[in-house]
């Protein structure tokens, strides 16, 4: 087991801040870091069908200044324009998620109980109606049809760090800036730029939390079935109104009622 010191955990912070001071600045790397992230854009749009697994973690930070972190893990299959299927499991939801191009569905196991919503069109149409209704789901711009676009928006400034490895996989390193936020994304190196780590980091508070979101097991044109998008519930399970589900959020309910900024 490896072990740091506060001395030694000091000593490599203020040589990263170094590091990092010595990247050039300048057009050439905010170029290259947008160039990146086109390409990456471009990859993902013309990919009709996919998969993937994911671990999220989302921060949250108590009134007492304690930050912690709470992590997810789970499955999603897209096949474009217009169908979904998410798993997340984590330690306070077990959720099933599904949308068909007329009905999305949640599935809430640790509940027993469902809800269905009409929400007939594609996925860029589901995710702007979640949005308008006060959900944005994370991590959701990368399933954009056009990802460049919803993450370039109210950028200030572009870099391409350097090139790293996430998970053994050759990647580029790229930092975005916004008003709001900082945000960074690992993206595989070579013909098939898939998106493998992305960090949002919310700059004005508290202790600046931030939300990952972590991809593994990228495949794209599966084999999906029809039956992948049919939502499947237990005999047992009953139907509620979306605001009855509850506990559907990555953060616990106590937590959400103001228990953490």
């Amino acid at each position: 087991m490896i072990s740091f010191s506060s001395r030694a955990v000091r000593k490599y912070a203020a040589a990263g801040v170094f590091l990092i001071g010595l990247l050039p600045a300048g057009s050439a790397l905010a170029d290259d870091a947008r160039a990146l992230l086109k390409a990456m854009s471009d990859y993902m749009a013309k990919q009709q069908a996919f998969s993937f697994s994911y671990q999220s973690t989302l921060e949250a930070v108590t009134d007492g200044f304690q930050k912690l972190q709470f992590v997810s893990s789970g499955t999603a299959t897209v096949s474009r324009p217009d169908k979904i299927h998410i798993t997340r499991t984590g330690g306070f939801a077990d959720l099933d998620v599904v949308f068909d191009g007329t009905t999305l569905s949640v599935l809430g196991k640790h509940l027993d109980a469902y809800t269905q919503i009409e929400a007939k069109g594609t996925l860029d149409d589901l995710i702007a109606r979640l949005a308008d209704a006060g959900v944005h789901a994370p991590g959701g711009d990368l399933l954009a049809s056009n990802v460049f676009e919803g993450l370039i928006d109210n950028v200030t400034d572009a870099k391409h760090i350097a090139s790293a490895f996430v998970d053994g996989v050759e990647c580029e390193y790229l930092a975005f800036r916004t008003p709001e936020t900082d945000w960074q994304i690992w993206i595989a190196a070579g013909e098939n730029p898939f998106p493998l780590r992305y960090v949002i980091t919310s700059k004005h508070v508290v202790m600046a939390p931030q939300y990952t979101l972590e991809i593994s097991n990228f495949k794209t044109e599966p084999k999906v079935a029809d039956a992948t998008f049919k939502f499947d519930k237990p005999a047992s399970a009953k139907k509620v109104d979306l605001s009855e589900l509850g506990m559907i959020d990555e953060l616990p309910t106590a937590t959400n009622e103001g228990g953490a900024q």
